[in-house]
């Protein structure tokens, strides 16, 4: 079955990145394959919001224990980071609005975030935060590895 560009599904595509190298893409890649749940090493599925909740709530020994299971259940440093930022990101917002609406969050992750608010001075938050991104721009620089950040932040907690 041919699309607009006449390839079918199946046939494979060739194009030039930006430095003039061809790369194939294969079309016929369906999007529909499930995704493999993430396990720790006793085939136990890991939940990463388990990691933002020790976060939240400050608890530096839970959330330094959480960061390595999530990385032996395969994910990479950088998409904890991620979850990281989420977190401090949701607990800022959530620290400058009323309610889930005016900060444009759904109500359960704002009010999570709502009550993790206790365990943060609102100068702390800010810091962090501010920590956070610099790091992160360092780390992209060669300055620094972002495993090494997200130890740092969690045991700075």
């Amino acid at each position: 079955m041919n699309n607009k560009s006449g390839i079918t599904n199946n046939e494979e595509f060739y194009h030039k990145d930006i430095f003039g190298n061809v790369v194939d893409i294969d079309l016929g890649a369906t999007e529909d394959e499930e995704e493999k749940p993430l396990l720790d090493k006793r085939g136990r599925e890991f939940n990463i919001f388990t990691f933002t909740d020790a976060v939240g709530a400050r608890k530096k020994k839970e959330a330094w224990i959480l960061y390595q299971k999530a990385l032996s259940a395969g994910l990479s440093a950088e998409e904890i980071f991620f979850k990281l930022v989420w977190q401090v990101k949701s607990m800022l917002v959530a620290s400058k609005t009323k309610n889930a609406e005016e900060a444009d969050m759904k109500t359960f992750p704002y009010n999570k975030a709502k009550s993790f608010l206790k365990n943060f001075k609102s100068e702390e938050l800010e810091n962090l935060s501010e920590n956070i991104i610099i790091g992160y721009q360092e780390a992209r620089r060669g300055m620094g590895e972002m495993e090494t950040l997200v130890e740092k932040t969690i045991l700075k907690l």
